[in-house]
């Protein structure tokens, strides 16, 4: 643990093999998403890839802080990973529940009506980790090394 809060990068950057091999299995499955009155049809792959491109952005600001010898606050960085990894079980859980239509299997979790309150819950922990990353990275640019 130690490790992942000196060198966030090799966490965020470790996810993105992940995301890949998630998106190569789950390629041809559509994701029905709906805003309001506007229906969005989308495979996961593209998804997952996006989410790899994300990751691989926040694994280059925390390498860029390596590299000038800037190193990011502990307890942003811990909230920042914690927070991460609390927007991403939901997803993930939703993701692997997908059968080849595109429909959720009948789980009792995933029909449970709170279902999407949770994944409301986990887009605003998203939300704020972005925020989170944000202040930590330019704290930990304008302050000074010792």
């Amino acid at each position: 643990m130690k490790r992942i809060i000196t060198k966030p990068h090799l966490f965020f950057f470790g996810l993105i093999p992940i995301f890949i091999i998630i998106g190569l299995f789950y390629k041809d499955v559509p994701l029905n998403v709906n805003i309001s009155f506007i229906y969005y049809l989308l495979n996961v792959d593209f998804w997952c890839y996006i989410t790899a491109a994300y990751f691989g952005l926040i694994g280059i600001n925390y390498l860029s802080l390596n590299m000038v010898k800037k190193y990011p606050k502990k307890g942003l960085t811990i909230t920042h990973i914690i927070l991460q990894i609390l927007c991403l079980l939901p997803y993930l859980f939703a993701i692997f529940q997908l059968d080849e239509a595109g429909n959720l299997s009948n789980n009792s979790f995933t029909n449970n009506p709170n279902f999407s309150g949770i994944l409301l819950i986990a887009f605003f922990l998203f939300i704020i980790s972005i925020i989170v990353h944000l202040i930590s990275f330019f704290t930990s640019l304008m302050l000074k090394t010792d």
